[in-house]
């Protein structure tokens, strides 16, 4: 019997949230089954091509793809070859999708945030202009329902967007918002937890004391937020419950490519000390 292997791709495996999902999506594999892990970012080839090559090389039983969002014609030659397209954490025609609600994820850190007295209260992050930005879209819109609801708006620069949802975007978000004087008292950073604790090394760095200062709310609730100084409230994805309703997708849709499925989490709160 042939050996089913299941493409993974996303832009960068040494980001947090990526690194998490494949490390949990490899826990899922069988003896006869294989994953193949692909990087699409900073390569000659562009996304599409490296994607397209995989199929033709590899031909893969099925594509999981992290926080990408692969163009139509692409989705739809791996729909023609009988193999599946699940995205995480996005959507796209044709292809199913795994994720938290994130509309309701910001809604809950700005309601955390606005109920334990913050006024001035920021958001950081993806880009939302672009192809591939759906978390960003919805984690910000719950978040701005929820101040609404509590009476308050976002303060005049209250809103960063970063590139990687790195640590280092993280750094650098905090220093402009500590440059710019802007006299924030809550942040949510919907970019991550790794986005987060570089938030807080700027913080500790600038003598910001956070929560007292300004309280830091992330998202993901990745390993590190356990340990970091503060330790980081954030709001939960079920990351292992995630990956394995990725996989199952992919191995239950092989031969029904052309129906795909929406599988959506419910965030949680995690209360520690940056909030």
């Amino acid at each position: 019997m042939d050996e089913i292997k299941i493409a993974v791709a996303a832009a960068n495996f040494s980001h947090a949230f990526p690194a998490q999902m494949i490390s949990c999506l490899q826990g899922s594999v069988k003896p006869g089954q294989s994953i193949i892990q692909c990087s699409t970012a900073g390569m000659a080839d562009s996304e599409k091509d490296r994607l397209e090559k995989i199929l033709e090389k590899n031909s893969p039983a099925a594509l999981i793809g992290i926080c990408i969002k692969p163009d139509a014609a692409t989705v739809e030659k791996y729909l023609k070859a009988g193999a599946p397209v699940i995205l995480i954490d996005e959507e796209m025609e044709g292809a199913s999708t795994v994720t938290t609600d994130n509309f309701a994820g910001g809604y809950i850190a700005g309601e955390y945030l606005a109920g334990s007295g913050r006024k001035k209260i920021a958001v950081v992050s993806g880009r939302m202009r672009i192809e591939g930005g759906f978390n960003a879209i919805q984690r910000v819109s719950g978040f701005v329902k929820a101040l609404a609801d509590n009476g308050l708006t976002m303060p005049e620069g209250g809103a960063k967007e970063v590139v990687s949802y790195s640590y280092n975007d993280g750094v650098e978000a905090m220093a402009g918002f500590i440059n710019e004087k802007r006299e924030i008292d809550g942040i949510f950073c919907a970019a991550g937890d790794m986005c987060a604790l570089g938030m807080l090394k700027t913080a500790r760095e600038r003598s910001v004391s956070v929560p007292a200062d300004i309280a830091i709310i992330g998202y993901d609730d990745i390993d590190v937020a356990k340990t970091s100084r503060p330790a980081l409230t954030t709001i939960k994805q079920p990351i292992e419950k995630m990956a394995a309703a990725a996989y199952e997708l992919a191995l239950a849709g092989r031969n029904s490519a052309g129906r795909p499925q929406k599988v959506v989490f419910t965030p949680e709160l995690v209360k520690r000390a940056s909030a």
